[in-house]
């Protein structure tokens, strides 16, 4: 293989490379009324997260008192779904506030409304964003592409390089048109 082939090669891959790590996660939001029905229930909306996020929004109780709000990793709401002790990354009780949570490492996670002070039946505005970037990944990407790129350039020359001169019998030669 000659190296110009190897230089673009490697220029490529770090290209697509750079794209993909720079590429931000696409941002996921929505408007919702969740209902908690009477008994031992709970809301749920799970995350599946590939980089850095952040997890936020809002929530109002409108119909019943007040609720728990609760973000989980997958671990974690495997234990409460069992009604077994957890941590959690994020909680707050209320009839209505903000939530926000940074998750750093890929994996599921969940937005969890349960009921507070009573097992009546409650709904719940619920408004959530789930985006983010991270300014490492950012600033490894924009290196990987500035990197591809350049060895794009110089693999290129090494191309010119190589190729043999043109001659002048390689060449189409017309007459110019007389006018």
């Amino acid at each position: 293989m000659k190296s110009f082939q190897a230089l673009l090669i490697v220029a490529g891959i770090l290209f697509v490379i750079g794209v993909y790590v720079i590429y931000p996660p696409l941002p996921v939001s929505d408007n919702l009324a969740a209902n908690i029905p009477t008994g031992n229930y709970y809301y749920r909306i799970s995350f599946s997260i590939v980089k850095e996020n952040q997890i936020s929004g809002t929530y109002s109780v409108t119909g019943g008192t007040t609720v728990n709000v609760y973000i989980f990793t997958a671990g974690q709401f495997d234990l409460y779904r069992t009604s077994q002790s957890t941590s959690n990354i994020f909680q707050a009780t209320g009839s209505g506030g903000s939530f926000s949570a940074t998750v750093s490492t890929p994996g599921t996670y969940y937005l969890v409304f349960d009921h507070a002070a009573n097992n009546n039946a409650q709904d719940v505005q619920i408004t959530y964003l789930r985006d983010g970037w991270n300014p490492i990944f950012l600033g490894t990407g924009v290196a990987l592409i500035a990197v591809g790129i350049a060895l794009g350039i110089f693999g290129n020359r090494q191309r010119r390089k190589q190729e043999a001169p043109r001659k002048a019998t390689d060449v189409v030669m017309f007459d110019q048109p007389k006018t």
